[in-house]
């Protein structure tokens, strides 16, 4: 286990904008250039590989600007995000010949509770091999909708939520009532499913490694 140190500051804040004091990633690469490792990116969102990736190729779609949950981005992002995360998608898909599944861990808008460790808005994008079963998904008691962030911030009504959209298109969603959920539950479901039931925690397993791997793939 790698020791992370404690900050202020947002760490994703940092490493969109190429803040090397605050960078996670640089961080734990101690002694190596620093690079701003950001995949893709447009006007209001950016992309960053994952400190704690699932696989090869887990990557983060972040907005530039801090906010708990995408389900609190205002409406005029709606349009851009559905671009950039129609890009994005594609991109991993090719690059790793796998099937892409979306989570969030979206944060109420008020309150301390901070989902995932981290309060700044981030979209899982993991792209799984196509033999991959999550197991557990179907149990939970999702409502389907459209996956706009319009119908998003509709069904959340500032409450916690968990995002889930398979490869196949199918957009899920679990909105908490007088129970949260588990901080980074998603993750720990994915890892079940990739036989690696002791690295779901992020924290406990950050692969600095991997997530420069992961940006070298898109960058060079």
């Amino acid at each position: 286990m790698i020791a992370m140190l404690k900050t202020t500051e947002c760490c994703l804040c940092s490493q969109i904008a190429g803040e090397e004091f605050n960078d996670l990633i640089a961080r734990m690469l101690n002694g190596e250039p620093y690079v701003r490792r950001v995949m893709l990116e447009s006007r209001s969102f950016a992309a960053i590989p994952s400190l704690g990736p699932l696989v090869s190729g887990h990557t983060l779609l972040c907005p530039r600007m801090h906010v708990r949950s995408f389900a609190q981005l205002e409406p005029s992002l709606h349009d851009e995000y559905q671009v950039v995360k129609k890009k994005l998608w594609r991109a991993l898909s090719s690059r790793y010949d796998s099937r892409v599944h979306l989570f969030e861990h979206g944060m109420s808008a008020t309150g301390d509770r901070i989902m995932c460790t981290t309060d700044h808005a981030h979209m899982h994008f993991v792209p799984l091999p196509c033999s991959c079963v999550v197991d557990g998904i179907e149990q939970l008691a999702w409502t389907e909708f459209d996956g706009s962030l319009r119908e998003l911030t509709q069904l959340s009504q500032g409450r916690e939520y968990i995002l889930y959209e398979h490869p196949d298109g199918v957009c899920r969603l679990l909105i908490a009532g007088e129970r949260s959920f588990e901080s980074q539950y998603m993750r720990k479901l994915l890892a079940q499913a990739l036989g690696h039931r002791e690295n779901w925690n992020w924290r406990d397993n950050p692969d600095p490694r991997s997530a420069d791997e992961t940006w070298r793939r898109f960058a060079l």
